[in-house]
């Protein structure tokens, strides 16, 4: 994806997406729009907004929505090592796959847990994960497919 890149259509065209409209969400990502290492916040209609991060040629869509407690993703913040960090409670989730790197929380319960009774010793705790959007571009725009899988 060049930084440069640009629509091929006439201006005013209305975007067409590269399959059947109902596959994909009404409102494509202009792709000459982004800001590298930022986060973008797009609507792409229907209700759904998304967080997108350019990553070299590639693009990380995921919901706007941060699965912990449903903390703003439009407001978090890139960090040096690939990571996502929701404003709300420090969550981190990997920009490559939005797997959930870091849980502030469990340095917190690991005190707890130590000094806890015996009646008290959970196993495990929640493996939250960003929902990641899959595209397809053409001419100059992501197109966000309404199911999961794809790119």
């Amino acid at each position: 994806m060049s930084r440069d890149a640009k629509p091929t259509m006439a201006p005013g065209a209305t975007p067409t997406p590269p399959g059947p409209a109902d596959d994909f969400y009404p409102r494509p990502i202009e792709l000459g729009e982004l800001r590298r290492r930022a986060v973008n916040v797009r609507d792409l209609g229907d209700g759904v907004e998304v967080v997108v991060v350019p990553d070299g040629d590639r693009l990380r869509i995921f919901r706007e929505i941060c699965p912990h407690m449903g903390g703003p993703l439009s407001q978090a913040t890139v960090c040096d090592n690939d990571t996502l960090e929701c404003p709300w409670h420090g969550y981190r989730f990997s920009v490559e796959s939005g797997r959930l790197v870091d849980n502030p929380n469990e340095r917190i319960m690991a005190e707890l847990r130590r000094r806890a009774p015996a009646c008290f010793k959970p196993e495990s705790a929640p493996k939250y994960a960003l929902t990641r959007m899959a595209y397809t571009v053409a001419d100059g725009r992501a197109y966000v497919h309404r199911r999961r899988g794809g790119t």
